[in-house]
C-alpha cells in the first residue's frame, strides 16, 4: 500500500544485500561520502517523503500506487533470476524490463539531470553574462548567424509602408547598429538575464521532479527496454558485490563503467545490475568475460550519486570517497561537448575560406643601407648630427620591426614639393602628393618606390620634424621621434601583413565596396602604426584626439554645404567627391587614436583619453568602440587579417555617412543607390547664400 515514505530503491532489491537475512530488522550497510559506514534498516534507505506523489484524497490512483502495483511482478521476476542456473540464458525481455524499471525510478535520475542542468545554467551565466562572450555566442559580429537571421525575420514582418527608408537600407542600418549598441543593450538586459537564470535555478528541483514523474507515468522507459532487450542476458556468481544508488552500470566499448542512465550512443558492450551481494545480472553484446567484483565495486561506488549499500561493511571499505565522481565526470564531459560548439569564435569573415596569418621570414636587425637626404635646410654638420640620430632610431626600431624595405628618408623644408619631386622608380606609380584638408598640416608620408626592380618604401618628412630631433626640449624630441617611429611601423605593416595578404586569392569587391573602401583602406595601417609607436610619446594621444575632432568638424561643415548645393544641382558625384575624402580623414585619425590607446599600458587616463566622451555629443561614442574592436581583431586574433575582414570595415564608412544624411545601399542588380534623406528646406531658407 502506498504511503508517505516512498522507496525509490525498492526494498525487494535491497534484501539481496542484507547483513543478516534472518534478522527481522532487515539491515544493510549504508555508505555515504565523508561519513563512516552504518548498519541501518532498509526501510530508511533509498526512501523519500512523497518521493513520487502525495496521498490521494479522492481514491484516484497516484504514481506511487502504480509503482507499488508493478512491484509484485518485479519482485517475483527478481526471485526467479536469483535462482536461475548460472550461465543460463535469461529471457531478455524480463531482464530488460527489470533493469529499466529499477534504474528509471531512482533519485539518481533526478540528481543527474539536476547536476547537468546546473552546469548548463552556470555555463550560461558565463557565456551570456559577459558582453564579449555573449556577442560571440549570439553571432552578433558574424555573417549568416542565427542572430542575423532573427533580425531579418523581424524586418520581413514589417510592411514596406511601415519602414522609414528602403528595406535594404533598413537591413544594413539595423545590422550595424545592433553590433554598435550591443554592449549597451546587454548591460540593460543583464539584470533580466540574471533574474531569469536565478528563477530557473530556484525552480529546478521541482521542475525535474515533475518531468521525472511524468516520464514514469507515461512509461517512457519502453525505449530503454527495447535497447536492453537486444543484449544477451545471464547471471554470474560473485562474492561481496555492492548496490549503487544508480542501480545499473554500463560499459561502452573502449571506455570505463558509467551509470546506465548516462550511456552514450556508442555500441553498448556490457550492462551490469547487482541483484544480490552474491549475484550479478549481466547483459552483453558479444563478450563472455567474467567480471571482477573488486573492479565492479570500485566503479559502482564512483557511479553512485549519494550512497551505496553492501551486505558486509568490508565490501565497501575505502570506496565511499569516490561516490559521485564518475557521474559528475560523465555529466561534465557531456555538457562540455554540447557547449564546445557554442564557444566557437564568430568573426566577420566566418563564411570565407580560412586563411592562416602569413608572416614573412624577416631579419630582426636591419642589415641594409638607406639614404638620408636633407632638402632645403641644414649644413653638413647639422646633417651629420641628424644622420646619427636617425640611424639610431632605425637601428632600435629594427630590433622589433621588419623594416628592410626602407629605401631612404628625406627631410624637406618644402614638404609638398619634396613629395612631388620624389623619383618613384616606376611611372605607373604617378606623383606622390598630400591630400588637401581644411585643418592641420600633413608632415610625413611613406611612399612606395621601385629600386633595382624591388619594392621599397621612401619616407618623406617635413624639416620641422628634423629640427625637433635636434631640439633641447624633451617634448619636441619625443614628438619627432614618435613621428619617425610611426613611419617605420608603416613599413613593418607592409612587410608583415600586406605582402602576405596580396599572395592570397583576392576577395571580389562589389559596387558598394568599390565606392567606400578607399575611405577606410588606410585605417588598419594607421591603427597599427599608432599602436607600435605609442610607447615613444604617450602625449601623442592628445594630438590624435585633436585631429579627430578637427577632421570631424571640418567634414560636417563641408558636407553640409555640399549637401545643400546638391539640393539644387542634383549632382551626386560632386556631393560624394566632397563627402568621401573627408570621411576618410576622420576614419584615419580615429584609427590612429584607437591604435595609440591600445599601444599604451592599461590606464584610466592619458592625454586625449576624453575623446569617447567628447564624441558622445555626436552619437559616435559607441561606434568608436566598435571600430576599435574591428581593427583590434585584425591583429590580435589569429588568421583575421584577411581581405574579407578588411572589406568589412567599409560598413564604418557607411556609419559616418549616415550622420550627414548620405545613405548608400546596394540594389538587387548590384548597383549602388545613394539616398540623401530629407530636403534641407529649413537650412536652405535660413541660408539662401549656400544655394548660390
Amino acid at each position: 500500500m502506498a504511503g508517505k515514505r516512498q522507496h525509490y530503491v525498492p526494498r525487494f532489491l535491497q534484501r539481496g544485500f542484507l547483513n543478516d537475512p534472518l534478522d527481522e530488522a532487515q539491515r544493510t550497510w549504508l555508505h555515504r561520502r565523508g561519513a563512516k559506514e552504518r548498519l541501518v534498516g532498509i526501510r530508511d534507505v533509498g526512501v523519500g517523503e512523497y518521493f513520487y506523489s502525495k496521498l490521494s484524497t479522492d481514491g484516484t490512483a497516484t504514481l506511487d500506487d502504480l509503482i507499488t502495483e508493478v512491484e509484485g511482478d518485479l519482485d517475483r521476476e527478481l526471485s526467479i533470476l536469483k535462482g536461475a542456473q548460472l550461465g543460463e540464458r535469461i529471457d531478455p525481455c524480463v531482464a530488460a524490463r527489470l533493469t529499466a524499471h529499477l534504474m528509471m525510478r531512482t533519485a539518481h535520475v533526478r540528481s543527474v539531470f539536476e547536476l547537468g542542468a546546473t552546469l548548463i545554467i552556470d555555463s550560461a551565466r558565463s557565456l551570456y553574462g559577459d558582453p564579449s562572450s555573449a556577442r560571440s555566442q549570439l553571432g552578433v559580429d558574424g555573417v549568416g548567424t542565427a542572430f542575423e537571421k532573427e533580425m531579418e525575420s523581424a524586418l520581413e514582418a514589417r510592411s514596406t509602408a511601415a519602414l522609414p527608408v528602403p528595406r535594404p537600407l533598413v537591413r544594413r542600418m539595423t545590422s550595424f547598429l545592433a553590433r554598435e549598441r550591443f554592449d549597451a543593450l546587454h548591460e540593460e538586459l543583464a539584470s533580466t538575464i540574471t533574474h531569469v537564470l536565478n528563477e530557473i535555478t530556484r525552480k529546478l528541483s521541482s521542475s525535474i521532479r515533475e518531468a521525472h514523474n511524468k516520464a514514469l507515468e507515461s512509461a517512457r522507459q519502453s525505449h530503454w527496454e527495447e535497447e536492453l532487450a537486444q543484449l544477451s542476458w545471464q547471471t554470474q556468481a560473485v562474492s561481496g558485490a555492492i548496490l549503487p544508488d544508480c542501480i545499473a552500470l554500463v560499459r561502452v566499448r573502449g571506455q570505463e563503467f558509467a551509470p546506465l542512465l548516462l550511456r552514450e550512443q556508442d555500441q553498448v558492450e556490457l550492462v551490469v545490475l547487482p541483484i544480490a551481494h552474491d549475484r550479478l545480472l549481466i547483459g552483453s553484446s558479444s563478450i563472455e568475460a567474467t567480471i571482477d567484483v573488486a573492479s565492479l565495486n570500485a566503479a559502482s561506488a564512483a557511479c553512485s550519486s549519494s550512497f551505496f549499500i553492501s551486505a558486509n561493511a568490508a565490501d565497501g571499505i575505502g570506496l565511499s570517497d569516490s561516490i559521485g565522481q564518475r557521474s559528475a565526470q560523465v555529466i561534465d564531459n557531456s555538457v562540455r561537448d554540447v557547449l564546445s560548439t557554442l564557444r566557437q569564435p564568430v568573426g566577420n569573415d566566418m563564411n570565407r575560406p580560412h586563411v592562416e596569418p602569413t608572416v614573412t621570414e624577416l631579419e630582426t636587425l636591419p642589415s641594409f643601407s638607406f639614404s638620408l637626404t636633407c632638402s632645403g635646410f641644414a649644413d653638413n654638420e647639422l646633417a651629420e648630427r641628424l644622420g646619427k640620430i636617425v640611424a639610431t632610431i632605425v637601428r632600435e626600431a629594427g630590433r622589433d620591426l621588419p623594416i628592410s624595405i626602407l629605401d631612404g628618408i628625406t627631410f624637406a623644408a618644402d614638404y609638398p614639393a619634396a613629395l612631388k619631386g620624389l623619383d618613384r622608380g616606376d611611372p605607373a606609380f604617378g606623383i606622390a602628393q598630400t591630400q588637401p584638408r581644411e585643418y592641420g598640416r600633413p608632415v610625413a608620408q611613406a611612399v612606395d618606390v621601385i629600386r633595382e626592380g624591388k619594392a621599397k618604401c621612401h619616407i618623406v618628412i617635413d624639416a620641422d620634424i628634423a629640427i625637433g630631433l635636434l631640439s633641447e626640449d624633451v617634448d619636441c624630441r619625443a614628438q619627432s621621434t614618435h613621428m619617425i617611429l610611426s613611419m617605420l611601423a608603416n613599413l613593418s605593416h607592409a612587410m608583415r601583413y600586406e605582402t602576405g595578404l596580396n599572395e592570397h586569392r583576392p576577395v571580389t569587391a562589389d559596387a558598394i565596396n568599390t565606392m567606400l573602401h578607399p575611405c577606410v583602406s588606410g585605417a588598419p595601417s594607421g591603427y597599427y602604426c599608432a599602436r607600435e609607436s605609442a610607447f615613444s610619446d604617450p602625449s601623442a594621444g592628445q594630438r590624435y584626439s585633436d585631429l579627430v575632432k578637427d577632421s570631424l568638424a571640418g567634414a560636417q561643415e563641408a558636407i553640409l554645404k555640399a549637401r545643400l548645393a546638391y539640393r539644387t544641382h542634383n549632382d551626386l558625384d560632386t556631393l560624394l567627391g566632397v563627402a568621401l575624402p573627408r570621411i576618410s580623414f576622420v576614419l584615419r585619425h580615429v584609427a590612429e587614436w584607437l591604435g595609440h590607446r591600445d599601444g599604451l599600458p592599461p590606464q584610466d587616463t592619458f592625454p586625449g583619453s576624453k575623446l569617447p566622451a567628447e564624441l558622445k555629443a555626436h552619437g559616435l561614442d559607441l561606434w568608436l568602440e566598435l571600430f576599435g574592436r574591428d581593427l583590434r581583431n585584425l591583429y590580435d586574433a589569429e588568421g583575421q587579417f584577411t581581405a574579407g575582414n578588411i572589406f568589412a570595415l567599409d560598413r564604418h564608412v557607411e556609419r559616418l555617412l549616415w550622420t550627414v544624411n548620405i545613405c548608400p545601399w546596394p540594389m538587387e542588380d548590384g548597383r549602388v543607390y545613394v539616398s540623401v534623406p530629407g530636403n534641407d528646406e529649413a537650412l536652405l531658407m535660413e541660408n539662401p547664400s549656400r544655394n548660390a
